[in-house]
Formats: C-alpha cells, structure tokens, sequence
C-alpha cells in the first residue's frame, strides 16, 4: 500500500469537499476489470523477524516450564496416578506436541508452524502466507532440550501445493523418523461455540507453546487480506492465545481431532482465527489448477470475461494488449508489468491508473486524476469479484493519506456509508 501511494503520489485540489458532494464524486455502478483490498485488515501469524537471530534469551519461560514439571513428578512419584481422562491438555500436547513441527522460510525471511498429516505418506501443513514464494524450507521437529531447534532434527521441505485463496499449503519432507503420528480430523458441522479449543505452536520464537481457549464464533465464507493478497475460507473464531509465529499450526478440540489451522489475528483483543478442517481437508484431496499449465484465466465463473496470459509468442496479451496506448509500469521492480497508465483524451497528461497488485492478469484497483495533475485522488476496489466497485477511497485534505472510505455494501450505485480515517 505505502509503496503504491508513494509511487502514484496522489494529492487533491486544497479546497474543502463536503460529504455531499464526495457522494456525488462516487455514485453510480463503476466496472472495473478485478478487484482487492490493499488495507492490511488482518495479521497473518508469521513471524518476520530475520531468521537467523540468536534464540538464546527466547527459551526462558519453556525452560522454567520443563524444569517445574520435572520437579513437581519427582516429588509426587509416590502418589497414587490420578485416571487419565481422554481430552486432558497434558494428553492432547503429550501425544501431538512431535507432530508439530517448525518451519523457516529463508527466501521470505519469515518463520511459522506446521504438523503432519497422512495423505499418501505424511506431509506437512502449513498456511500459505509461510511458505509464500518460497519452493524449499526448513523444517525442525520437536528436540528434546528446546534450546537445540533446528542445530539437530532439522529437514528440507519442498513445497508440493499451495491454495493462495485459502491461505494453506502443503509441504513434502523425505527420510523423517518412524516416532511421528499424524493429527487426526474432526469435523467443521460438530464444532460447537463455547467449546475449548487447544493450539500448538512458536509464537514469538517460543517454540512449542500450548495454549488454550473457547471457540468464539464460526465464520462460513470469510474474507481477510493481508498487505497485498485476498483470502476466504470458512473460519473458527477463538480467543485461544496465538501471535506471529502460531501461522500453520493444528487448533484441537477436547476429543483430540484437529478442527482448524490457525492462520491470523485482527485488531482488537483476542480476535483471531483458524481455517476450518473442512476446508483443510479439500486442500488436501483438490487437484491443483497451475496456471503456468493454462492458456486462459477466466476472471469470474460467470459470463465470458477472459484474459489471456503472456506468452514468449505474444508480448502484448492481456491487459497491455487491451490498452495499447497506455504506459506500462513495474511497480515492485520484479521484471512484470503491473501498472498501466491512461491517457483517454490525449492532451498528454495520464487520468486514469490500472493496477494489477498479485500480477494475475485483473486489474485490482481503478485510479483516477480527474484535474491531470499527475495526482491520483480516488482509488475504486471491487472486493466480491463481481465487477462493480463496492469500495472507494478519496484522499480529501492533500496530506497523501486517505480521509474518507466509501462503501455500497448492496451494490445498488448508491454508496450507503462513508467513513472518515486517519
């Protein structure tokens, strides 16, 4: 986001635009060509610290944990055993805690979560956001003095599929030890509200952490989006403490089944959210659609709107193709075309911006520069792919930030609330 309001560096005319008149700017049905979100309305679970920073001091509340627990057993050995229970947090952690495992992404400079399942021999599950472009990570199992990750059980993983939409990944890791056992599945229809839930994982570096909590809500058909890139999927609201490094971790209930992958938190305390199993389990068993393989990517599942990838044949496909004209600019400086400037009524000066943030082939977001003055006041989203702009944004006072958000929630062309930011 910073990144493309300091490149289009948009400012406004200096006079005061009342609400009324920002409305009437906004109305009607704009089409656009895609959509997203570049607000960072979520906070994906990975932590993004350099990797490679000393762990030393990162151990000190799991140590004293571990020897507390060494204590209180030789002191109690004696006693007669209390009768286990199926579902106690001790069992649950005591027989999945080697089934987690800890993931470093050295491409992406970034550290997450993950845990074996049985899909034609264990594999590892993760989020998407963790491995992101990474095709190689590393990955630690549990080690028997903490202090140790990743200097001795340590493996390198290859990324065999990814669902961005989703936000999941899957991992494939040969020659690992026969002592792993692989979460088992729960259903998304038996998780009940009110129920306690169990998460595994490293936030903040604390390896292994074991938390606990209810289960706040269920969310069919979420959306959430991180600094650039969109997801939905059915979720599990729950309180259960996680933090940046939770990402890609296994969310249990009290029968010890696997319910849902934690994945990211929201502002406000305690907001935070699991990909539900279900969803997990589709991933699992979906034949993967690489579009390196298609000729086509169709925009919408209805209509006939196709946009035609490049090719070495055809430099000018896609969207360069449909706006020949246009000044064609790499944004993110990674070699690709993202950002197509339009000069409509060919005086020389560009009023219009396509932008295309995750480099698909849709254009995200419709920017305009109504006065030409190389200014880009407006930015339209179209956040349910259904192209009409259900989401605007107007920077009114000239600071370079956005004032007012405009939303049209019933996609009727009249924006129904307006929001002041910033």
């Amino acid at each position: 986001m910073k990144k493309i309001l300091i490149f289009l560096s948009f400012f406004l005319f200096s006079s005061h635009i009342s609400a009324e008149i920002i409305a009437s700017k906004l109305s009607g049905n704009l089409k656009i060509e895609g959509s997203a979100s570049i607000e960072v309305n979520s906070t994906p679970l990975v932590d993004e610290k350099k990797i490679k920073q000393s762990k030393e001091k990162l151990f000190t509340v799991i140590n004293f944990a571990e020897n507390q627990s060494t204590f209180i057993k030789k002191k109690n050995k004696n006693r007669k055993p209390r009768t286990k229970f199926k579902g106690a947090p001790e069992e649950i952690y005591e027989k999945f805690a080697n089934s987690v495992v800890y993931i470093e992404n050295e491409k992406d400079r970034g550290t997450g979560s993950g845990f074996f399942i049985n899909h034609k021999g264990l594999k590892i599950i993760t989020n998407w956001h963790v491995v992101e472009t990474a095709k190689d990570v590393t990955i630690c199992l549990k080690t028997e003095d903490l202090n140790k990750v990743c200097s001795t059980d340590f493996y390198t993983g290859k990324v065999i599929k990814k669902n961005k939409q989703k936000d999941l990944a899957m991992i494939e890791v040969k020659g690992l030890p026969k002592r792993i056992e692989p979460v088992e599945f729960g259903k998304y229809k038996d998780v009940k509200v009110g129920e306690t839930a169990f998460a595994i994982g490293h936030p903040n570096d604390l390896v292994w952490t074991f938390s606990d909590g209810r289960v706040s809500q269920k969310r069919p058909d979420y959306k959430w989006t991180y600094k650039n890139s969109r997801h939905k999927a059915n979720t599990i609201q729950i309180n259960v403490n996680i933090n940046p490094g939770n990402s890609g971790g296994p969310l249990f209930n009290k029968n010890q089944k696997l319910i849902g992958v934690n994945t990211f938190t929201t502002e406000g305390e305690n907001l935070n959210f699991a990909i539900a199993v279900d969803d997990l389990i589709e991933f699992i068993n979906e034949v993967e659609q690489k579009d390196i393989d298609s000729k086509y990517i169709k925009k919408k599942k209805k209509g006939n709107t196709w946009i035609q990838k490049k090719s070495d044949k055809d430099k000018k496909s896609g969207i360069s193709k449909k706006y020949p004209d246009a000044k064609e600019v790499d944004i993110n400086e990674n070699g690709k075309i993202d950002t197509w400037f339009l000069d409509e009524d060919k005086n020389g000066r560009y009023e219009k911006a396509l932008i295309d943030l995750n480099e698909d082939g849709i254009i995200e977001i419709v920017a305009f520069d109504e006065n030409e003055n190389k200014n880009f006041e407006m930015f339209f989203y179209d956040k349910d792919l259904d192209g009409n702009a259900d989401e605007a944004e107007f920077d009114e006072d000239d600071d370079g930030t956005i004032d007012i958000i405009a939303y049209d929630f019933n996609q009727d062309g009249e924006w129904d609330k307006f929001k002041e930011v910033g």
